[in-house]
């Protein structure tokens, strides 16, 4: 939702030569670190979920065969697990774009402050 705030593209009319430029604004500073901070907060919710999946998986397939004394055998399936950890990295992409948008941006304000 924060990410519908940001200003779309726009023309304008150039007022010495007369041509029209699209205007491209930047999103503001404040929203860009809300979202990074809410992608880096989820992206640790994601880690700490993933890795609890992992180890709740693994300890039930022990705890079957233990009990059962391996007359059952349980093994954790690896597409299952490839989804968890596979939405953790995917996590990290754009949490790494609006950090490098918001670098961007301050390093271009500081090459165009006079």
């Amino acid at each position: 939702m924060l990410l519908s705030t940001f200003p779309g593209w726009h023309e304008e009319t150039d007022g010495r030569t007369g041509s029209e430029i699209v205007i491209k604004p930047f999103p503001s500073r404040p929203v860009s670190k809300v979202i990074a901070w809410s992608l880096a907060v989820a992206w640790l919710f994601a880690l700490v979920s993933a890795l609890w999946q992992h180890v709740a998986a693994s300890s039930a397939a022990f705890v079957l065969a233990t009990t059962t004394q391996d007359h059952l055998v349980a093994r954790p399936g690896i597409a299952a697990m490839a989804l968890g950890w596979v939405y953790v990295v995917l996590l990290v992409a754009p949490f790494i774009m609006m950090v490098i948008i918001i670098l961007s941006i301050s390093l271009l304000d500081k090459l165009t402050d006079d």
